[in-house]
């Protein structure tokens, strides 16, 4: 193993923690499974943050999954959780973005949010969901999609 500095991965916590946690808000529409995945994705990095060649990539991968895994289980906890933001910190337009993306699959909403939202490749989103490259392709045009149709229907 790998020796590394308590405050190297205190750097990287605070340097990466506000956006992991913007993307896990993001994948899950739930401030406060976002917060705790967040939080989650970062202690499995620490855990191997010395032997990892790029610990941005892992944290990405790790934070998809984990909320991959949230989706699976959050139909359980359905009407438990709502999104706790508070309504003047949102306009409604964004409102209605949000509610809209709430109801793709995971992995169209993945997509749509790692693309649009955070930037990354093709290559980067299918490394997170491990799939294809032309898979990605098509998550985001059904997303797309579905997108406008709910948003054209709420006007």
């Amino acid at each position: 193993m790998i020796e590394v500095s308590q405050g190297a991965f205190v750097d990287f916590y605070r340097r990466v923690y506000p956006e992991t946690a913007r993307l896990a808000h993001l994948l899950t529409g739930s401030t406060i499974a976002s917060e705790d995945l967040a939080q989650e994705a970062l202690l499995r990095v620490a855990g191997r943050f010395g032997e990892l060649a790029s610990p941005d990539a892992y944290l990405k991968v790790t934070l998809t999954n984990l909320a991959a895994t949230w989706h699976r289980t959050s139909t359980r906890r359905q009407g438990r959780e709502q999104r706790s933001a508070p309504p003047e910190a949102i306009s409604q337009s964004a409102n209605e973005l949000l509610d809209a993306l709430a109801q793709l699959p995971f992995r169209q909403r993945a997509v749509l949010v790692m693309r649009y939202w955070a930037d990354w490749t093709e290559a980067d989103i299918a490394a997170a969901l491990d799939c294809r490259p032309g898979t990605v392709k098509t998550a985001a045009s059904r997303g797309l999609d579905r997108l406008r149709r709910a948003l054209e229907e709420d006007r």
